[in-house]
Order: C-alpha cells, then sequence, then structure tokens
C-alpha cells in the first residue's frame, strides 16, 4: 500500500477512535443518573482502553448480554455506538493487517508486553471492585476467586493466541517482505 494511503487510512482510524471515546463521554442516561459511568468512568470498560474486542464482546453477548452489556444499557448508549465500539472495529484490524507488513518484537519480549498490559488491566478492575464493591462486568460476580483466577488465565492464553495468529497471519500474508524492511531499514 502507498505510502500516502497508509497514512491516510491511519489518520481516519485514528479519528474514529477518538471520536468513539469523545461520543462515550457524551453518553447521558434519561431520567437518574446511571451508575454504569460511577468509579473508573469509561476508562474501567477494555472496550475503550483497546477498541479491538468484537470477538469476545459478541460471544459474550451471544451467550448472555446481561453478563458484559445489560439491556439497560440499551437506554444510555445508542445502538449506533454500541456496534461503534463493538463491531466496526474488526473490519479495521482486518485491515491493517492487510495494510501493511507488522514488525513483531521478539517472541519473548511481545508476550512479556502483552502479559503485563494484561495484568495491569486485571489489576485496574480488581481495583474498581475494592473500592465499589461492584465488577466492571456482571459475568465476574458468577466466578468464586478461584473461578475468577482461572478466567482470567483462560483470558490471557486466548490474548496469547490472538496474539500468536496475527503473527502468524501477519507472515502469511507478507512472507519475507518483513526482514527485506529489515534490511531496508538497517542500510540507511
Amino acid at each position: 500500500m502507498e505510502i500516502s494511503t497508509l497514512a491516510t487510512y491511519h489518520c481516519l482510524a485514528f479519528v474514529w477512535y477518538f471520536f468513539i471515546a469523545y461520543s462515550t463521554t457524551q453518553v447521558k442516561a434519561e431520567g437518574p443518573p446511571s451508575e454504569v459511568f460511577l468509579y473508573g468512568g469509561q476508562w474501567k470498560y477494555l472496550t475503550v482502553l483497546n477498541l479491538f474486542v468484537s470477538i469476545s464482546f459478541w460471544t459474550l453477548y451471544t451467550y448472555n448480554r446481561e453478563l458484559v452489556y445489560p439491556k439497560s444499557l440499551d437506554g444510555v448508549i445508542p445502538l449506533w455506538l454500541n456496534h461503534a465500539m463493538h463491531t466496526a472495529v474488526f473490519p479495521f484490524a482486518l485491515l491493517e493487517i492487510l495494510a501493511l507488513p507488522h514488525r513483531y518484537p521478539a517472541k519473548k519480549k511481545g508476550l512479556i508486553l502483552l502479559g503485563f498490559v494484561a495484568f495491569l488491566y486485571i489489576s485496574w478492575v480488581l481495583w474498581i471492585y475494592s473500592v465499589t464493591g461492584e465488577w466492571v462486568y456482571p459475568l465476574f460476580a458468577l466466578f468464586s476467586p478461584s473461578g475468577l483466577a482461572a478466567f482470567f488465565a483462560g483470558s490471557l492464553a486466548i490474548i496469547i493466541s490472538c496474539y500468536n495468529f496475527g503473527e502468524f497471519l501477519n507472515r502469511m500474508i507478507w512472507g519475507d517482505s518483513i526482514v527485506i524492511m529489515d534490511h531496508k531499514w538497517k542500510g540507511k
């Protein structure tokens, strides 16, 4: 993909993300204030922190929407915004994979960074629970402490699998162009 087309695409993706993040701050419930955005505000939801959560969200939503997106949110968050946060991001992710080759860090370094970010988010979720006594996602209330630990471990395994699959797709689509890019960059 040409540099100017790629830059345009990335600028549009950034503007889209900024627009969605801004739109979530403008959500107002009709009637009494919603408790959805109390402590931690919108920043307690993984969707806002990382818009590429389509698959996990829609899988849980299909199984039992009350576990991740209670029906009460329909009166708070417009349908278009829900789809902007949970559906539209999937094509952006696919386009990103197809648009250009990515240079992944060494496997160990990449997985350590990924694990660190997951640990930070889990810590944030647990902190919110310790302060408010309410789980960010109703799903978590169904688990015992050991069940919750198993859920987080399973989620981390899925995240690592997605990371590895992304690296695999990158290699399958772009092949040796990544190595060529490395040599090109090192020569300058």
